[in-house]
């Protein structure tokens, strides 16, 4: 896809694409119904309404298997036309043109099949990220932030997403969280993206899905005060949305990385990645716009 002027932000409109996929198989049925009309009418009115002069019928030996022939391949045409349709994922992302075949490894349900919970995958070229991500209903006291998805107890944990957002990220603004331990796994390769040579050529987060793959252009990375953004920020009000990500730059950090034709508009959704720093009252962020879906 890439062109991210194509996505739908108005829900109550009907995807383009799925009007033109009703068109399609409305098209489809009257071809069909039509071409059977038309060799009945044939059959009946056209080799049968005159009796020939000697008693017998004008209908040769055949016709019956010819007329049949041709409808059997009236309905594999319309039924081979049907099979190139595109075949949309159920979810809000299904409103977006795929941008072609799912390009990752991850085996997700191997994932879910360890922990239900589980629901996607995130993965960052370049930074050392690919793991799970899990939903903890408890947004409050995550279970899975300092456990692994066996339910195991770690100082590492899990990558997680919590109820504060819908589980599809289908939020304006979807906050995904890690641990940054000592060894640099879990969220920890998101401090790489502190220096400006990684972060120029650094520039894509993955996210699976068990249907879409779900591709983000990462925008910034910064260190920011450790408030709650979903709190303090109603991302479904286009003055909140618009304000926070004119803030952005505004914020005093040094090490701060910009991609500013990357900066989030009105109907974008956008995830952050959030992890520890080092200093309690701070967070380092790395914000991400969804640019492409694939399925």
């Amino acid at each position: 896809m890439g062109d991210r002027t194509e996505k739908t932000t108005d829900k109550s409109v009907m995807p383009k694409g799925m009007i033109i996929a009703l068109v399609l198989s409305f098209l489809a049925v009257a071809a069909l119904v039509a071409a059977i009309a038309y060799l009945y009418m044939h059959r009946y009115t056209e080799d049968t309404s005159l009796p020939a002069t000697d008693g017998t019928s004008e209908m040769q030996p055949g016709d019956d298997d010819r007329a049949s022939e041709e409808v059997i391949n009236a309905m594999d045409a319309v039924e081979e036309a049907a099979g190139t349709k595109e075949i949309r994922p159920e979810g809000w992302y299904g409103a977006y043109e795929s941008s072609g075949a799912i390009e990752t490894d991850a085996d997700l349900d191997s994932y879910i099949a360890v922990c239900p919970d589980v629901y996607a995958f995130i993965e960052i070229p370049g930074c050392d990220i690919a793991y799970p991500i899990v939903y903890c209903e408890d947004a409050v006291d995550p279970f899975y932030f300092t456990h692994s998805i066996d339910g195991g107890e770690s100082d590492k944990g899990s990558i997680i997403t919590d109820s504060m957002n819908s589980r599809d990220f289908s939020d304006p603004v979807t906050l995904i969280y890690g641990q940054s331990p000592d060894d640099g796994s879990m969220f920890g390769g998101l401090h790489r993206l502190r220096d400006a040579s990684v972060f120029g050529r650094c520039d894509r987060v993955n996210i699976l899905m068990p249907d879409a793959q779900l591709t983000y252009r990462i925008y910034a990375c910064y260190i920011g005060p450790a408030d709650h953004i979903l709190v303090g920020n109603d991302f479904n009000d286009p003055v909140s949305f618009m304000r926070f990500f004119d803030s952005i730059e505004d914020i005093r950090d040094l090490s701060m990385n910009i991609r500013q034709e990357a900066k989030p508009q009105l109907g974008d959704h956008v995830i952050m990645l959030v992890t520890h720093c080092g200093d309690e009252d701070k967070r380092l962020f790395v914000c991400a716009v969804l640019d492409e879906v694939r399925y």
